[in-house]
């Protein structure tokens, strides 16, 4: 570890010192006291990024057991849920969507389709990022296509508008799309086991794309406008892109199972969410499409352990009364008006999904949020659902997801043309949102 980072632990644990040695607030116990602290300490860890994400995860859930707030067998329960295997089970398919060489035919299909004009390029980019990404986590989507936009834009010179356009189309498509399906990103099955697990409400893969379908479809013609007014790209007509012959049968056999694991989550409802991916899983390993070896090389056991420190803070601070605490005192100082309420808290987390991962981000935000509409009388759903959305943005700056980071590599363009289109896209979002959960989602009869 370098001086920096070892500094940076040093003040996470300093920050977790101030909290045991300051007097207990009223009407808040030692135990919620501590879980304020190690909130704290959880962000700051995050941010600074002291140690990796999965580590930090890890020590969110050993410090607990440590200062007496929970036995670590409770502790260590808390990860044992739904959700998680439901996590494990996407990345499988992930895999063998990757291994199987899919992603490849579907790209070229539609580069194609849209390759008649460099506006419609650009959408035609975002439309194909952001479809990928309901079945497979965002960074991955740009891991996959990125060779493949790459080569289309070949010819394109390095800091031109249309260089510019396409990449940042990438990773925004990605980005929009990930928070239409549980599939998308782990911050979006954490919420579900976070609402189940603390409130008893159950939201089924197709409870979740009807509240969250409707921002996707929104952003997209927006991010669209948004990038081509803002780098007007210029004309540009795409290489001949080589037709990809006949589906093989790993190609056949990976569709049949997504359809199959896709059918189970829509219908069978009273499996839950977690049983339909594995079943998907195990179906990958029984026809041959991948090998353990395959899920050593490409399963984010990070992600996975970042979650088991999400839930260990989500659950503590609603189990030791921190996060009614903490929400009685925010409604204290900016009032209980609802709209208000809502509004600051989507910009305070869709500025923390700039600085931070979009998972950290949402499992800091959760139990503030949550317990903040159980002590006003607002919706428990509607907060915990914007916030889960709102997290799933970034759009301004290069470390607000590690799809920027890998378009920005290409050298097409800069942070500040990213924060060009980024500004404009977070505003929109986070109007987006507002929207949806004031209006749309009480239209709807989904709240």
């Amino acid at each position: 570890m370098n001086e920096k980072k070892l500094a940076y632990l040093l003040i996470a644990f300093f920050i977790l010192a101030i909290f045991y040695f300051i007097p207990t607030p009223d009407r808040l116990s030692y135990h919620g006291k501590m879980m304020l602290g190690i909130l704290v300490f959880a962000a700051f860890l995050f941010i600074s990024e002291a140690l990796p994400l999965g580590m930090a995860g890890l020590l969110v859930m050993a410090i607990p057991p440590i200062l007496g707030i929970f036995p670590p067998q409770e502790v260590f329960g808390f990860f044992g849920n739904e959700a998680v295997f439901f996590l494990i089970g996407a990345f499988i398919l992930a895999a063998g969507v990757q291994k199987s060489g899919m992603h490849r035919r579907i790209a070229s299909h539609m580069l194609r389709i849209f390759g008649k004009s460099s506006k419609l390029y650009i959408l035609g980019i975002l439309v194909l990022a952001s479809s990928m990404s309901f079945i497979i986590s965002e960074h991955a989507v740009v891991a996959l296509l990125l060779p493949i936009i790459g080569a289309s834009l070949i010819t394109v010179e390095k800091g031109s508008n249309m260089g510019k356009a396409g990449m940042i189309s990438l990773t925004y498509g990605a980005t929009a799309g990930s928070v239409a399906t549980l599939m998308g990103g782990a911050r979006n099955p954490y919420t579900v086991a976070y609402l189940a697990e603390n409130y008893g409400i159950h939201l089924s893969f197709l409870d979740w794309s009807i509240m969250a379908l409707p921002v996707t479809l929104i952003m997209l013609p927006t991010l669209w406008l948004i990038i081509t007014i803002v780098h007007r790209p210029e004309r540009f007509a795409p290489p001949k892109i080589k037709s990809e012959g006949k589906m093989s049968r790993q190609e056949m056999v990976v569709l049949g199972i997504i359809l199959f694991t896709l059918t189970i989550l829509l219908i069978v409802r009273s499996w839950g969410i977690a049983v339909a991916v594995i079943i998907g899983a195990v179906l990958l390993f029984v026809f041959d499409i991948l090998s353990w070896k395959d899920i050593e090389r490409s399963m984010p056991w990070g992600i996975i352990l970042l979650y088991g420190g999400a839930m260990t803070l989500g659950k503590g601070l609603q189990i030791t009364g921190a996060s009614q605490w903490l929400s009685s005192s925010i409604i204290g100082v900016i009032g209980e008006n609802p709209y208000l309420i809502l509004l600051i808290l989507l910009i305070i987390t869709v500025l923390m999904t700039e600085i931070m991962s979009h998972a950290a981000a949402v499992s800091l935000m959760l139990p503030i949020g949550a317990g903040i509409a159980s002590v006003s009388g607002m919706s428990v759903l509607v907060i915990s659902m914007a916030i889960a959305l709102a997290g799933g943005f970034g759009y301004t700056l290069l470390i607000g997801t590690p799809g920027n980071i890998m378009t920005y590599s290409t050298g097409y363009f800069k942070q500040k043309d990213m924060m060009k289109t980024g500004v404009l896209a977070d505003l929109v979002g986070i109007v987006a949102v507002f929207i949806m959960a004031v209006w749309l989602w009480p239209l709807m009869g989904v709240v």
